[in-house]
């Protein structure tokens, strides 16, 4: 008989840091303004916690890299300093965080506009934690179009600089929020792995927030990996339920994602609730309802053991100095 209970979950997305570092409220304080917070993480089985750096593109770059550094020390002031938890930059960091059964907390950066197209700033960034990078939001930037972006431009020479430094730091590349022809560069321009950290099935609903077939394949074809998200519009129509989840679930399994898909609930960032997935302590009950429909050992493949895969494989093996 399976235990729910124990079931740990890994989540890819939330943004909690933008909430933390305007101080409308503390990640200790178990407030319904912070879906993700402590308390709601905790009870939600979460195990591991990827944190995004996300700032209003229509600032400046040097106001987005200002606000971005203001939410990285939100992140070690009052995520990182707490005893059962630790900031995650490697592979060891990884491992002795399971020793000490700590939860496992990592920096993602959404949008790559505070960078102004410079290696430099990513290496800095690197050195205080990031380990992902999503090149855009849905906007344009000195790095590619975001999928919002009518002109439809793939990576700029920038842009191309920076994702070849990513690889060689051995940070992961977030295909989130990039216009198709972004994704198509990054696909020609790497062979190793790819994520999406919170997207789901074009196939299924057709938001250009969404991922094609085609790419999901070679997410799955390069041994990434893919958060399904609860923003509600990338999941259906209204009303959406916990059901229209499992249909992206269901599709990405049909194109042989079973080692390569989980979630990344884009919990404080999401505009509507889908009823049951509104914070991190729905997690349980979710927990239930995979269990349910797909079997205890794939449902805790998709909650926690398919994302600790990828980041066994994508981190670096130990932390720079």
């Amino acid at each position: 008989m399976r235990s729910v209970a124990r079931m740990l979950v890994a989540d890819a997305h939330v943004d909690v840091l933008m909430k933390l570092a305007e101080g409308r409220v503390a990640f200790l304080e178990d407030s319904p303004d912070l879906r993700a917070n402590y308390h709601s993480l905790r009870e939600g089985g979460v195990a591991t916690q990827v944190f995004a750096l996300y700032v209003d593109p229509s600032l400046d770059s040097y106001t987005q890299l200002a606000v971005v550094l203001r939410q990285i020390d939100a992140f070690y002031q009052q995520i990182a300093v707490l005893a059962d938890v630790r900031a995650v930059r490697s592979r060891e960091d990884l491992r002795v965080a399971r020793q000490q059964g700590q939860m496992v907390a990592i920096l993602s950066l959404e949008g790559g506009g505070c960078l102004r197209g410079s290696v430099e700033i990513l290496r800095i960034l690197y050195r205080l934690g990031v380990r992902g990078v999503g090149l855009t939001w849905n906007d344009a930037n000195e790095l590619a179009d975001g999928c919002g972006e009518l002109r439809g431009a793939g990576l700029t020479r920038a842009g191309r600089d920076v994702l070849r430094e990513m690889q060689h730091l051995s940070m992961w590349i977030d295909l989130a929020h990039l216009h198709d022809a972004g994704v198509r560069d990054v696909l020609r321009l790497t062979d190793g792995p790819v994520m999406a950290s919170h997207a789901n099935a074009r196939a299924v609903h057709p938001h250009r927030r969404n991922l094609t077939d085609d790419v999901i394949r070679e997410i799955i074809r390069r041994d990434g990996w893919m958060g399904l998200t609860f923003q509600p519009s990338f999941v259906g129509r209204d009303p959406v339920s916990i059901d229209d989840v499992f249909r992206h679930l269901d599709h990405v399994l049909d194109l042989g994602g079973h080692r390569h898909v989980g979630f990344g609930s884009d919990f404080d960032g999401t505009s509507a609730d889908i009823p049951g997935l509104a914070a991190s302590r729905d997690y349980r009950a979710f927990a239930e309802r995979l269990c349910d429909r797909y079997g205890q050992d794939l449902a805790q493949d998709f909650l926690f053991g398919n994302f600790e895969a990828f980041l066994m494989r994508q981190l670096p093996s130990t932390s720079p100095l």
